[in-house]
This record gives C-alpha cells, sequence and structure tokens, in this order.
C-alpha cells in the first residue's frame, strides 16, 4: 500500500508499555515505500499547540468531528496496522500541513 502526505488513516495503535490498543486517526507524514510510514495522531481535543494542524474541512478527510493533526507528536507506524483509509487532507489544509511541517522540522543551520 502506498500513501502520499496529507491522507488520513484509521489505525490501530498498540500500547508499548501496556497492554492493548486504541484505533485512531492519522496523517500520513511519509511513507518511504516499505512496511512503515510516519505518522501524525490526529485528535478532537483542540489544545492549540503551536504545530497543531486545525483540520478545517474535517468531512473531506473523513472525519467525524472537528479535529486537529498533532504534527509535533510524529510516528513510526505499521502499514499492518491500518484498518481503512479515511480520506484525505483538502488542498487548503494540505498547504497549512507543510507550512507546519517545514516550521517545526526545517531547521537552519545556526552560526556556532
Amino acid at each position: 500500500m502506498n500513501l502520499r502526505p496529507g491522507d488520513v488513516v484509521l489505525i490501530e495503535i498498540r500500547f508499548h508499555q501496556a497492554l492493548g490498543s486504541k484505533v485512531r486517526p492519522a496523517v500520513v507524514v511519509l511513507d518511504s515505500e516499505d512496511d512503515d510510514f510516519v505518522g501524525a495522531p490526529i485528535t478532537s481535543r483542540a489544545r492549540h499547540a503551536e504545530f497543531d494542524l486545525v483540520i478545517s474541512e474535517w468531512q473531506s478527510a473523513g472525519l467525524n468531528v472537528p479535529s486537529v493533526g498533532r504534527l509535533h507528536k510524529p510516528g513510526v507506524l505499521s502499514k499492518a496496522e491500518i484498518l481503512r483509509p479515511l480520506g484525505r487532507l483538502s488542498e487548503a489544509d494540505l498547504d497549512k500541513f507543510f507550512e507546519l511541517l517545514c516550521r517545526a522540522y526545517c531547521l537552519k543551520r545556526r552560526q556556532a
């Protein structure tokens, strides 16, 4: 399965320090075309952190409620745990997605 940045999937996330798992939506950040991908969690609880992506067109992304992508909390996730694709960020939300990712991770080299 090939994923594109901005795809939204429903995934079962297994707990590492406890038994069990949780089904959550996630937005794809990077797919290097192997068994895993980098995804950022999506939540319905707005926290207003600097790198939160408020998903304006949440219905077209396949989400049931207004949601926020936590772009500063990415994780490596297994494609085998994807339950189903939900949708894709709209063009406007995708523009904000890339802008926030770059603001968070495109660090300029600092003079020492």
